[in-house]
């Protein structure tokens, strides 16, 4: 660990996902040496989700998924019995999940499905009457775009995938939601959308989940980087999209290494400390570092999220 950070207070991160209590139990044990003290988790698992609230209560705000099946076959009801009854559960917030590989798990998808079809305005509009924040994943790297996903046919185009969430946003004025991922949209072309939504929806925040995908991409341009980062320092959330049940502390560590370097730090052209798979056969992914004011520094780390998810929610 680099000692010390230019920042020194404690850390909220608001993208983690957590499943048996003994897996949680070891993501927070490394979590506390980098000053995570509260966090969002995304539920994977019910009893490490009941043990959770009894042994680490006040650390964590939880989200639960909305069943991906249902809302691939436009079967609303249980999914409003879901909403209906999730904060009497001890969540807070709504996840929903529709990175373009949904498809290989998810059988007889109506041809028509989208995020913004009408059929499916009773759950955004049951998230706003009831006040439950949504984090939505809609999209992934323009890179796996060339890769994973070139069967278009099947898994769509990003530019689609990012405008139905972006109607879905429109039409849904008092739903708020956070976008992972920098809203799908940190390569640096992309910023001038995203600052656009930025501009247009004040119900929208932002997650920098995940570390390899921000560092890769934002240290394309860090001028650019920074620059977007300062204009909408109010509505940016450090998030990492651990999973508790994944890998050894080099798997936490990292994540957190690559983000203090990249937001903290003037450092140019430090190799990221985890692997990236995009990058392996061209060279690897090298960290230029924005140095952020420590002002915005907080903001991101703590007083975001604080303010979005108050220790009450």
């Amino acid at each position: 660990m680099r000692d010390p950070w230019k920042y020194a207070g404690p850390i909220f991160d608001a993208h983690t996902h957590i499943g048996s209590i003994e897996n949680t139990s070891k993501m927070i044990a490394i979590e506390d040496e980098y000053s995570v003290t509260r966090q969002v988790g995304i539920v994977h698992d019910e009893e490490g989700f009941q043990q959770a609230k009894e042994q680490y209560p006040g650390r964590f705000v939880y989200a639960k998924y909305l069943s991906l099946r249902d809302i691939a076959q436009y079967n609303v009801e249980p999914v409003l019995d879901e909403i209906s009854n999730l904060l009497d559960q001890g969540y807070s917030i709504a996840k929903s999940w529709f990175g373009p590989r949904w498809r290989d798990f998810i059988e007889n998808v109506p041809r028509d499905f989208r995020i913004n079809h009408s059929k499916l305005d009773p759950i955004y509009e049951s998230l706003e009457e009831n006040d439950i924040p949504l984090i939505i994943h809609v999209s992934d790297p323009d890179t796996y775009y060339a890769s994973q996903y070139r069967d278009s046919e099947k898994y769509g185009l990003k530019d689609d995938h990012l405008q139905e969430l972006e109607d879905v946003i429109s039409r849904h004025s008092k739903l708020r939601v956070q976008v992972p991922h920098l809203g799908a949209q940190p390569e640096i072309h992309r910023l001038p959308a995203l600052s656009r939504w930025m501009d247009t929806y004040p119900n929208l925040v932002l997650d920098t989940a995940s570390s390899r995908w921000m560092a890769r991409e934002l240290s394309k341009d860090p001028k650019k980087a920074r620059e977007f980062m300062l204009t909408y320092s109010n509505r940016v959330l450090f998030g990492t999209d651990i999973f508790s049940g994944r890998g050894e502390r080099d798997y936490f560590s990292g994540r957190y290494t690559a983000q203090r370097i990249l937001w903290e730090t003037a450092e140019r052209d430090t190799p990221l400390p985890i692997p990236d798979a995009d990058t392996v056969n061209t060279g690897g992914t090298f960290i230029n570092g924005q140095d952020l004011p420590l002002d915005v520094l907080r903001k991101l780390y703590w007083e975001n999220s604080n303010r979005i998810y108050p220790a009450n929610s």
